[in-house]
């Protein structure tokens, strides 16, 4: 029996990062999926017990729980060693991508995504700021990718943080085709071994 259970939700790309970490590593977990449609006092009180802020992600190792996906990453990343890097100066580029993603692509797109694809009453104003910087931080990240095929070189935890959303797939209006870098970045994460789609891995 594993000591490792991860709540998450099928269209929440954050919960999608760490359930990507979980299978790529071929670490073994217990998943729940939690059903967001429903009010925060109606979800499992399993879940409920353990979400400090009622989201998902969240981890429970061993007892000890860990809330937020960044944080979940890096948790995992350092106990297992693996999409991680033992060097200072590695490990310092992996807690500011991390940073930048919550900041910025973790940000503009899922809120861009969610409006076209969930919300159709949501504010254009709205929606044409979060295509604005969600188009300046594929930009950024395209750039990044220019001469690389992942964020650090080796896939890391950086690279799940950063995609995990775009590896939905979704048509929204808003292909990712103007970014030929990130398309390509996505496709060698695609390949990677024990890879699964979201909507197959999030049920």
């Amino acid at each position: 029996m594993t000591n490792l259970s991860l709540f998450g939700a099928l269209n929440s790309g954050h919960s999608y990062k760490v359930r990507m970490f979980l299978l790529l590593c071929d670490i073994q977990h217990q998943y729940h999926s939690v059903d967001l449609s429903k009010p925060r006092h109606e979800r499992p009180d399993a879940f409920r017990t353990v979400a400090q802020f009622g989201e998902v992600p969240v981890l429970s190792d061993s007892g000890e729980v860990i809330v937020q996906s960044n944080a979940i990453l890096l948790h995992l990343a350092r106990k297992h060693k693996k999409l991680w890097t033992e060097d200072a100066s590695g490990q310092n580029r992996i807690t500011g991508w991390l940073f930048w993603e919550a900041n910025r692509i973790g940000r503009s797109y899922p809120n861009l995504r969610y409006c076209r694809a969930f919300d159709k009453t949501a504010d254009l104003g709205l929606v044409a700021w979060f295509e604005k910087t969600a188009r300046s931080d594929l930009d950024r990240l395209n750039q990044e990718l220019a001469d690389k095929p992942f964020l650090l070189q080796v896939p890391t935890i950086v690279d799940l943080s950063c995609s995990a959303y775009m590896l939905y797939g979704d048509d929204f209006g808003f292909g990712l085709s103007a970014w030929p870098n990130v398309v390509a970045w996505l496709d060698r994460i695609r390949a990677l071994p024990g890879w699964q789609p979201p909507l197959s891995a999030m049920r």
